[in-house]
């Protein structure tokens, strides 16, 4: 299960590493042009996105305190805050590795239940097994876009 959602992020975990090696640590609180969100806030995100896709999948969170700062919904008004780049890409790694051994064991009748995400409500992703989907691939590769959007206005080329 979730063969192909799998490949689609390994594909664009090799993306956002790229991605990420351009972000400076003196510049992780600057917004993109036109009010984009700044890299540590879409990095915070991603990260507790993982873990509560670990939760979705029987999990537990790693950084619970990230949840009300990055978590959905959150405001992107980080400015400043003891958080590295390489904090946020190592707990993706770690993360998103987790949350897949997970996923592919977990039960089909866990994941055919309702996810109870009310941000979600009234969305096609309806059950536990959409939102693995989605925080697996679109999501990921959602907040991808916005990272490599605010690399590109730092002044970097593209990367493919």
């Amino acid at each position: 299960m979730f063969e192909t959602e799998i490949k689609l992020y390994r594909f664009l975990k090799n993306a956002f590493d790229a991605t990420v090696a351009d972000v400076p640590q003196d510049r992780i609180f600057e917004r993109a042009p036109g009010g984009g969100h700044p890299p540590a806030w879409i990095l915070g995100h991603l990260a507790i996105c993982g873990e509560l896709g670990e939760k979705l999948c029987g999990g537990e969170l790693a950084h619970p305190r990230w949840l009300v700062l990055f978590g959905p919904g959150s405001s992107d008004e980080i400015t400043s805050g003891d958080y590295s780049v390489e904090e946020f890409a190592t707990a993706i790694t770690e993360t998103y590795e987790r949350f897949i051994e997970l996923a592919v064991k977990a039960d089909p009748a866990h994941l055919a239940l309702p996810h109870g995400v009310e941000l979600l409500d009234g969305s096609p992703v309806a059950t536990i097994g959409d939102l693995v989907s989605h925080l697996l691939s679109t999501h990921f590769s959602f907040h991808l876009a916005q990272l490599s959007g605010w690399r590109r206005a730092a002044g970097h080329s593209h990367l493919f």
